[in-house]
C-alpha cells in the first residue's frame, strides 16, 4: 500500500456521537465525499474511503471485488473513536458496502450501526434478470458512453488527457461489481437506507424493491436529483441522511 486508505474530516472522533464511512462510487477517491462531509452536522467524523488506483494509491492496481471487500473491512476497523458506525455506499460503493457490512458483522459484531445505500439497485436478482447496464468494462469507449448517458462523465472532461488515467480505474470498479448477485441471506444485523434520486434512470422502484430482503429494517426515500446524486446533490443527500437517522437508533 502506497497511500493512505482513507481521509478523516469533521470532528474528533474520539467525541463524535457518529461515525460516517463515505465509499464513493466507481473510479472515484477519497475527495469526491468532501462536499457530503460540508453538509452533515459538524460533531460527525467523516471517513472518506480511498480504494486502490485513485489519489495517493495510484500506484497500486484496482483489485477484484473480494480485495475491495477487504480494503473496506480494514479501513472500518482502523478508524479511531468508538462512536456508532454508519456505512454509506454510493453506487457501486453501496454493493462493496454491502459484503463489507456482512464481514464485519460477522468479525466484529456491533460495529456497524446503519447501512446507507445510495444510488444503487438491488442485487438480489441475477444480473441477467435484473436488466443491468450493458456496457463492457473492457471497451473503453462503451464504458464512456454510458457514463455520459447518465451524467457519471462531464463533458468538460470526457475528452481530456485526464481521461486516460481515470477511464481504466472506472471500468476496473464496473468489472468488479457488475456482474455480482448478493443472496438477501444472510441479512444484515443493522438497519439499511436505501436514497435514490428521484429521476435516476438506473434505479426505479423496481429496481430498488428488493433491498427490503437484506434487513429486517429497511427504508426507501427519493430525493431530487439524478444518478449522481454525491457529486450533484450533496446537500440533499446529507439532508437525506440527517433527517432518517431514527432509522438506527
Amino acid at each position: 500500500m502506497t497511500g493512505k486508505p482513507y481521509a478523516l474530516g469533521g470532528a474528533d472522533p474520539a467525541a463524535a456521537p457518529l461515525r460516517v464511512m463515505v465509499i464513493p462510487h466507481a473510479g472515484a477517491g477519497a475527495s469526491s465525499a468532501l462536499v457530503f462531509r460540508q453538509h452533515v452536522p459538524q460533531d460527525w467524523a467523516v471517513a472518506a474511503v480511498r480504494l486502490p488506483g485513485r489519489e495517493s494509491r495510484i500506484r497500486e492496481s484496482v483489485p477484484d471485488l473480494a480485495g475491495l471487500v477487504a480494503d473496506v473491512v480494514a479501513v472500518a476497523r482502523a478508524l479511531p473513536g468508538s462512536g456508532p458506525l454508519l456505512v454509506v455506499g454510493v453506487c457501486s460503493g453501496a454493493v462493496i458496502g454491502l459484503e463489507a457490512v456482512r464481514t464485519l458483522q460477522d468479525t466484529d459484531p456491533g460495529l456497524v450501526g446503519g447501512f446507507v445505500a445510495v444510488s444503487q439497485w438491488a442485487l438480489n436478482e441475477p444480473p441477467e434478470a435484473a436488466g443491468r447496464p450493458p456496457a463492457d468494462p473492457d471497451d473503453y469507449a462503451d464504458v464512456r458512453e454510458e457514463l455520459r448517458a447518465y451524467g457519471a462523465l462531464p463533458d468538460s472532461i470526457a475528452d481530456d488527457d485526464m481521461l486516460r488515467t481515470y477511464l481504466p480505474v472506472i471500468a476496473a470498479d464496473m468489472r468488479a461489481v457488475r456482474d455480482h448477485y448478493a443472496d438477501p441471506e444472510p441479512a444484515l444485523a443493522c438497519p439499511v437506507l436505501v436514497v435514490a434520486g428521484e429521476s435516476d434512470p438506473l434505479c426505479d422502484e423496481d429496481r430498488l424493491a428488493g433491498w427490503s430482503l437484506y434487513s429486517r429494517t429497511t427504508r426507501q426515500v427519493r430525493v431530487p436529483g439524478g444518478h449522481m446524486l454525491l457529486a450533484e446533490a450533496p446537500a440533499q443527500l446529507a439532508e437525506c441522511v440527517v433527517g432518517n437517522l431514527d432509522l438506527f437508533r
